[in-house]
């Protein structure tokens, strides 16, 4: 169990560091370019993340699970299962209020550059979310 409580806190603090590097390094670097060079590097980046998040996410979602039902006797059940609540929320609001607006920087709509200001907003939101959801479940695994 040791294993897989290593391989669980890896795959989710590593999906929440990179959600906090497109918002802390990727976006300032890319706000510096031309907007057509912006909206390329953007563009590239969602594709690329665009493939890669739909399989992380649901990983990480299984995997918080899992560690719920392991630990559904030991201490530290409730804050399991409030990172299970925030983590699937975040998700699911991620799907419905990030994604398209993502979809839509990506398609290089006119007011692109609007649009990806309210997404990194929301992103920022959504990367606490992540955050608090991860640390939850490594209070209870290091404890």
């Amino acid at each position: 169990m040791h294993l897989f409580n290593m391989a669980t806190d890896f795959f989710i603090l590593t999906l929440v560091g990179v959600e906090f590097s497109v918002s802390a390094f990727v976006n300032p670097a890319a706000s510096r370019l031309d907007p057509e060079a912006q909206l390329k590097m953007l563009g590239r980046f969602a594709s690329v993340l665009g493939r890669v998040m739909p399989v992380w996410y649901p990983v990480c979602t299984l995997m918080l699970g899992i560690q719920t039902w392991l630990h559904w006797y030991a201490p530290g059940l409730g804050l399991l299962l409030t990172a299970d609540a925030i983590w699937v929320l975040t998700s699911v609001v991620s799907i419905f209020f990030l994604v398209p607006l993502n979809s839509r920087i990506a398609e290089g709509v006119a007011d692109w550059q609007r649009i990806h200001r309210i997404w990194d907003r929301r992103h920022r939101m959504r990367i606490a979310a992540l955050a608090i959801a991860a640390l939850l479940l490594t209070d209870v695994l290091v404890c």
